[in-house]
């Protein structure tokens, strides 16, 4: 009798051990922001493609189109993942095709300097600079498609 208790008893101290010392074994997860400071540190780059565009721009009797297909490159792990919804990946191609009407419409040499040699270059450092006041964890970019005409009116 006096086994079977000694059992029982240590049958529940080891339940009880591990129910309550459970939570010296777990690992800790880290705060949102130590883990965004370790994706800083690292400098990991995401690729994130946003697909083809199609965007015409009307310039005074001319129109300009464009088609494209862009991938963009996001800082961290956190942030991709903020992006890579959804939502997000609407959010940037949203901002994507106001970024090109924009710069279309205020750079009077928009289409000298992406139909140039390094125009694909040129188009995605332009887009990068828009894309980074809405969009900070956004690097860089990469066209990987670019074909332009321009369309006068008669």
């Amino acid at each position: 009798m006096f086994k079977i208790l000694i059992m029982v008893v240590m049958v529940a101290g080891a339940g009880a051990l591990g129910y309550f010392g459970e939570r010296f074994f777990r690992m800790a997860k880290a705060p949102a922001g130590e883990t965004a400071a370790a994706d800083k540190a690292g400098g990991l780059l995401y690729k994130m493609p946003l697909g083809g565009f199609t965007v015409q721009l009307p310039q005074g009797q001319q129109t300009l189109n464009l088609k494209f297909d862009i991938d963009v490159y996001v800082m961290g792990a956190v942030a991709f993942q903020e992006i890579n919804g959804a939502v997000g990946r609407a959010r940037l191609r949203d901002a994507t095709v106001v970024a090109i009407a924009d710069l279309a419409e205020s750079n009077i040499t928009f289409h000298d300097a992406i139909t140039g040699e390094g125009g694909k270059v040129a188009l995605s450092e332009m887009l990068v600079r828009k894309l980074y006041v809405n969009f900070p964890t956004v690097r860089t970019a990469r066209v990987n498609k670019l074909l332009t005409n321009l369309n006068t009116g008669g």
